[in-house]
């Protein structure tokens, strides 16, 4: 048995020490949650910095585990605001991939009730994809990740094919409390992405994203990694 399975229900360890991220020096811990109605083990990655000698956590990822197929789906990533231009998502997603893969965890997929783009975004960026990308061609729940040209502009800029999805979109706590923006044209922006985002988690609308590209899974995950090591 490894780490992550030697971990009981409500346990959190020390897994691993000597990161950084801004001006912030971070540890990161492995907790194995209490089994809830899913009856699936899941597990939180959460990075902590110690601030003025108290211990705060800066955000956290969260994932299932099968242990018998050997697979993880990811659920979600959560930065507290006052972090999230640290890069701590994409550190914390390097370090899932890292932890899984690093354990003979090798089939990664992404739990279909991901209602975040930029996080489907991100997570194409290290090898996730959709098996029928003709899917992309023919769905009207495709929407087009932008960023603005003035790169000191942070904001997430979405493109909807949909203007049904979009309405739907911007009603969900996610558009209202993060910083999304909606465009109706791809003028002035850089087109990132596109993703598919249903507009209800159904079985038969769900897509599912899987790692398609392992050895650029590694070799991202090995560099964000080592940007974060002191």
């Amino acid at each position: 048995m490894g780490i992550i399975e030697k971990l009981n229900e409500g346990d959190s360890k020390l897994y691993s020490t000597g990161y950084f991220s801004g001006e912030y020096n971070q540890d990161l811990y492995l907790k194995k949650a209490v089994m809830d109605n899913s009856n699936r083990p899941k597990y939180y990655i959460n990075v902590f910095s110690s601030i003025n000698n108290e211990l705060v956590e800066q955000g956290y990822l969260y994932f299932y585990l099968d242990y018998e197929k050997k697979s993880s789906h990811f659920i979600g990533v959560k930065v507290k605001e006052k972090y999230r231009d640290l890069n701590i998502g994409s550190f914390l997603v390097a370090t899932w991939i890292d932890l899984c893969l690093n354990n003979g965890y090798d089939f990664l997929g992404v739990n279909p009730k991901q209602r975040k783009p930029f996080l489907l975004y991100l997570l194409k960026t290290y090898g996730f994809e959709i098996l029928d990308k003709s899917l992309y061609e023919t769905r009207p729940d495709v929407i087009s990740i932008c960023r603005n040209t003035d790169f000191n502009d942070k904001n997430k800029y979405l493109l909807f094919r949909s203007k049904k999805h979009e309405e739907v979109f911007t009603k969900t706590n996610i558009y209202q409390t993060d910083n999304y923006k909606i465009i109706n044209s791809l003028e002035g922006m850089i087109h990132l992405d596109n993703i598919i985002l249903p507009l209800q988690s159904r079985k038969r609308t769900q897509v599912d994203y899987e790692l398609q590209e392992k050895e650029l899974a590694e070799t991202k995950s090995e560099t964000v990694i080592s940007r974060h090591t002191r």
